[in-house]
């Protein structure tokens, strides 16, 4: 009798892990099927069964666009990841050049593909821009997420191998590489769908065909059926992909454990020298921009020179106002969807049927292009600056909810027999638990989020012509003014510059206050 039973314990857990998925997933597109019958959103969102209508009756186009933008997509993908990787070993292995190389990054990563894709498409790179634009997209999450993993060894494993007399060779092999395994995880995760959604962004430089191609086709043509038939086929791939990578991250997390203490392990510099450091990479690239424009014999219509940019940035024609009006949409978005993706984070670990539910949407979200979504929002909210807003929520709140989601789970060993022996109930137990053991994974995504604040911003305004710097740079280039378009460009990097030396810093406060 007492085997019976404890066999009937264990088959309801396992009973309930195949049941509630697939309820979650009914549950979602019945949601789904009556805000589409009902117009709710407009005809914008189509029911589930004009998608799968659609799907049907364009299967064969569907096939071939998504097959090519997934090739694209998985190349791209793993450069960028590869990329990453040789970035975060290179800040270990010389760690004097961790600041450098991530203010790099980020510079690189701030870049908007409104203003570098038609620079590409005068290059030979122009086969090439879906594959240049996914690699884009996944190398700063890996460089970031890897870096900090490796910098995670617990000091007293990194004292142990000092002990020893272990190389350093041998401490990043046997230490550091392990330890950082479960982060790479999550970067693989954040990584495929934002290779696919950076792969669709490239096709609409001059691709014949992919899915981005269509899905501009279709919102052109008013065929929604077929939009989102693409970005659902999208959408699933990313589900495929990202549940591969979660068991990944499990089985390294379950292996090798994770950091559950904030560590900062980067070489410290005196001020002045990272302002000279910080000057002489701006030479260095304005240098670089200087001997392109020569040597290339650029159209002063595709890529201005330095000195333009320069005088355009203190003329009357540009002034503070667009720039305030886009950090504050920055800033507020960022911080909205860092708190939606910490909320979904937990309400998923507390109820863990809601996952089956929120990841298809919430893979949904970071899939499809942001232009897909504007005539939903602005059905909704009404195409001015409440809308971009919303854009800069949505697009920020998925790496919170990747590394939240991983973190709440990174506790301790032994910490939740200890917490369950003691009757500590579930919601202290994840006030005093689960969320400080979440916070060296959270900075990750604090930083991510930073670096990306006003890259995802510009592109919001410059799509809605609504706003701050998007709307001068959209402004600019209809007069072919490209001076002034590109200073709102070089504008909005500088700012995301600046707003990841504030994330860096946010990380330091948090690592003196969690510390043990």
């Amino acid at each position: 009798m007492n085997v019976a039973a404890a066999r009937a314990r264990r088959s309801g857990p396992e009973t309930s892990a195949m049941v509630l998925p697939v309820l979650g997933v009914i549950i979602l597109l019945a949601v789904w099927q009556l805000i589409g019958t009902a117009d709710f959103l407009g005809r914008s969102i189509p029911p589930p069964t004009d998608v799968v209508s659609a799907m049907q009756d364009n299967w064969t186009v569907l096939k071939r666009a998504l097959s090519a933008t997934l090739g694209r997509a998985l190349v791209g993908g793993a450069i960028g990841y590869a990329i990453g990787l040789l970035l975060a070993l290179m800040m270990v292995v010389f760690p004097a050049s961790t600041k450098s190389v991530e203010r790099s990054g980020v510079l690189v990563n701030a870049i908007p593909i409104v203003a570098l894709g038609p620079v590409l498409i005068t290059m030979w790179t122009r086969p090439y821009i879906p594959v240049i634009f996914a690699a884009m997209s996944v190398f700063l999450a890996t460089m970031l997420a890897v870096g900090d993993g490796l910098r995670a060894a617990p000091r007293s494993s990194t004292d142990m191998f000092g002990v020893f007399g272990a190389k350093r060779r041998a401490t990043v092999l046997r230490l550091q590489v392990p330890t950082a395994l479960p982060m790479a995880a999550d970067a693989l995760k954040l990584a495929i769908p934002a290779a696919i959604l950076g792969a669709i962004l490239g096709e609409w430089f001059g691709s014949d065909r992919g899915a981005g191609v269509l899905m501009v086709s279709a919102m052109r043509n008013v065929q929604y059926g077929l939009l989102w038939a693409a970005a659902v086929l999208a959408a699933l791939v990313s589900v495929v992909f990202y549940g591969t990578a979660s068991l990944l991250e499990r089985f390294a997390s379950k292996r090798f454990g994770r950091a559950t203490e904030l560590t900062d392990t980067r070489v410290a510099s005196r001020p002045g020298v990272i302002g000279i450091a910080t000057v002489a990479m701006v030479v260095v690239v304005v240098a670089l921009w200087q001997l392109w424009i020569m040597t290339g014999d650029v159209p002063q219509i595709v890529a201005p020179k330095p000195v333009g940019v320069l005088g355009a940035m203190f003329d009357n024609r540009f002034d503070l106002g667009p720039a305030l009006t886009t950090t504050s949409l920055a800033f507020g978005g960022v911080v909205a969807g860092a708190v939606v993706g910490l909320v979904l984070a937990v309400l998923v670990t507390m109820l863990p049927w809601l996952r089956s539910m929120l990841a298809p949407l919430a893979l949904l979200v970071p899939t499809i292009p942001i232009v897909v979504f504007i005539p939903i929002m602005g059905s909704v909210l009404g195409y001015g600056t409440q809308t971009v807003f919303a854009a800069c929520v949505l697009m920020a709140f998925f790496p919170m909810y990747v590394f939240a989601l991983s973190g709440l789970h990174a506790r301790p060993p032994g910490s939740d027999d200890l917490f369950a022996v003691y009757g500590v109930g579930r919601f202290r137990t994840l006030a005093y638990l689960a969320l400080p053991s979440a916070v060296p994974t959270l900075m990750v995504a604090v930083r991510l989020a930073a670096a990306s604040a006003f890259l995802i911003a510009l592109s919001a305004e410059w799509l809605m012509g609504r706003g701050g710097l998007g709307r001068v740079f959209s402004e600019r280039r209809v007069v072919l003014d490209t001076n002034g378009s590109w200073a709102a460009v070089v504008v909005a990097i500088s700012l995301s510059v600046l707003a990841y030396a504030g994330a860096t810093k946010l990380e330091k406060v948090a690592t003196a206050r969690w510390r043990t």
